[in-house]
């Protein structure tokens, strides 16, 4: 199968941009259009506080709450948070997800979290070649091969992290927050899922002083602390600038390409910010997420010409430990990318969908494009 070229053009730090537009449009509207994609977060509260209806003021108040964490503003989340829990006591009681959401922070992560300084940026503007290893060790061969990059702490610990565009947030082991001196707020927990249909899996937050990739460096950095493997998400992955991917470099700040064929978009396409391209499988269109750090072709739309059969298990009980017991559909299909055509085999999980949303109350169905065979370069 050959290589597929792609453009990642992912820029910096979200800019303001100016007056909002008239009160009586809808939030989701206005947050869709290329002024709410842009908004600040001063813009995107007052804009949610117009909204009168109350479940719909909940809906586009958890939003706000999302994009505090894309833009790592750990200080800014207490109050607000706190705002939020006290206005809409009785509907989050009532809703089981929002209740895991809005337990999310203990008192003394509240208290933390208010005391940490603001996060910060300091990107390099010079063109960097940096190297990507297959695996998160040398002395330790994966089953897998996925992009992994070094990443220093203030402290001078180094470790790998995959390069993940798929992941909206970045996700940290515990033995490597450790080494870090990550601060953990011992009083948090999350609960996230994956595209392999796991759900429930326990993770806390805590915050590091400061991050390098290369020249470039985040400080104060809200981070998600887990026993997985550490993952570079798209909240700091977004903030390097324009990139040029490989299958063994990540270049920071390349030339800018003369020509795109398949040009790569960055919206929210439920809680978190995404990477999707325009593409086709089997005849029928969608929106991909572009994901470098998953190792397959995966999709909970209805599949093609299906290669073997296995149990249809209820979504949220798949045992996806070891490989035998892993559970999924194979299918053989063709996918359309702009200037690109090849044929595939992809994954179906059935019953899963990928990923959960809280906004809206719905569910996010869409493919995604894992990194196995990908190459993203301009």
């Amino acid at each position: 199968m050959k290589l597929l070229t792609l453009v990642l053009l992912v820029w910096g730090a979200i800019a303001s941009t100016g007056s909002l537009a008239a009160s009586d449009q809808d939030f989701y509207r206005w947050l869709d259009s290329e002024q709410g994609q842009n908004a600040s977060l001063t813009q995107m509260r007052e804009r949610c506080d117009r909204v009168q209806d109350a479940g719909k003021n909940l809906d586009c108040s958890v939003s706000v709450l999302a994009r505090m964490f894309e833009l790592k503003a750990a200080n800014q989340l207490p109050d607000y948070y706190l705002a939020i829990k006290r206005q809409h006591a009785r509907a989050i009681e009532a809703d089981t997800e929002l209740n895991v959401l809005f337990s999310m922070f203990g008192d003394q992560s509240l208290a933390t979290l208010r005391t940490t300084g603001d996060f910060t940026v300091k990107r390099t503007s010079k063109r960097e070649v940096l190297k990507i290893h297959p695996y998160a060790s040398d002395h330790f061969i994966a089953q897998e091969v996925l992009p992994y990059i070094d990443v220093s702490a203030a402290n001078g610990h180094s470790a790998r992290f995959v390069l993940d565009t798929g992941a909206p947030q970045t996700r940290v082991n515990v033995d490597t927050a450790r080494l870090m001196g990550i601060k953990l707020l011992t009083d948090s927990q999350y609960a996230y899922s994956t595209f392999y249909g796991e759900s429930n899996l326990s993770t806390r937050l805590g915050v590091i002083e400061s991050l390098r990739i290369g020249s470039s460096e985040f400080r104060n950095v809200l981070v998600f602390v887990s026993d997985r493997d550490n993952l570079l998400g798209l909240d700091l992955i977004s903030k390097l600038g324009r990139l040029k991917i490989t299958r063994k470099t990540l270049e920071l700040n390349p030339a800018l390409s003369p020509r795109c064929d398949s040009p790569i978009t960055y919206t929210r396409m439920d809680l978190n910010q995404r990477l999707t391209i325009a593409a086709s499988l089997d005849n029928r269109t969608t929106q991909a997420i572009v994901d470098t750090g998953n190792v397959d072709y995966l999709t909970s739309a209805l599949p093609g010409e299906q290669v073997n059969v296995v149990q249809t298990l209820i979504p949220g009980n798949s045992p996806l430990e070891t490989a035998e017991r892993r559970r999924y559909q194979s299918f053989k299909g063709v996918l359309n990318l702009p200037g690109h055509s090849l044929p595939i085999t992809y994954k179906h999980y059935p019953g899963f969908t990928i990923p959960p949303s809280w906004v809206r109350g719905g569910m996010c169905r869409r493919y995604c494009l894992g990194g196995k065979r990908l190459m993203i370069s301009n």
